[in-house]
């Protein structure tokens, strides 16, 4: 499946000066959209926090919508999913890693704050969160997935099906966390912590899935 992609077309500076005019509309729409949602976050607002003009920002984005559609764009582009999974490397550290790295990026305040406005606007933006769905947690899934089906080939582990597997990793990984996540205020835990959950997720998978006798 090929990665969705939003249908925004703004005007696109030329000049070094632009790109930075531009670049700091987006950070002061970014901050203002993830700390007071949608509603809230005014043009005014968004203009005094950036040192902009009415006519630089209309220019670039013709309505509010315009601007927050570029901001949820750039946003979820910006979620680092990672690249493919290396088959060369001792598998159960690969994992391990790939799970400290998903932890860290999910449970950050920044990723729930960005959740939680797409979810809160899916009504008015269908779109976004369909998109947030495709490149963020679909996207790392399929990655999981298509390394799984590797060791699979190799002979590694003993899997029918890669994107159930995948899925039970994940599942895994998150449920407990992210549940409480979802409902209550939680610091995002430590680096000890999530290393230890990666660990024993890893170790339970692994004797789950793992070729020969267990």
């Amino acid at each position: 499946m090929s990665s969705m992609s939003l249908a925004i077309h703004r005007l696109e500076p030329q000049s070094a000066r632009g790109r930075a005019r531009l670049t700091k509309i987006l950070e002061a729409a970014t901050e203002l959209f993830l700390k007071v949602g949608y509603e809230q976050a005014s043009i005014d607002a968004i203009l005094v926090q950036s040192g902009g003009s009415k006519s630089t920002l209309y220019a670039y984005f013709p309505t509010k919508q315009d601007l927050f559609r570029s901001v949820i764009d750039n946003v979820v582009d910006n979620n680092d999913v990672g690249t493919a999974l290396d088959t060369s490397v001792n598998a159960r550290l690969v994992l391990a890693e790939f799970a400290v790295s998903r932890q860290r990026i999910v449970l950050s305040p920044r990723h729930r704050a960005v959740l939680g406005l797409v979810i809160a606007e899916r009504e008015r933006f269908p779109d976004l969160a369909a998109i947030y769905w495709e490149r963020g947690p679909q996207k790392s899934q399929r990655l999981l997935a298509t390394y799984l089906e590797a060791l699979k080939h190799r002979e590694i582990l003993a899997i029918d099906d890669a994107e159930e597997a995948a899925e039970f990793f994940i599942g895994m990984l998150f449920q407990r966390w992210y549940k409480q996540l979802l409902y209550v205020s939680l610091p995002l835990p430590s680096e000890a912590a999530l290393r230890a959950r990666a660990e024993r997720v890893v170790a339970r998978f692994w004797a789950a899935y793992r070729r020969g006798p267990h």
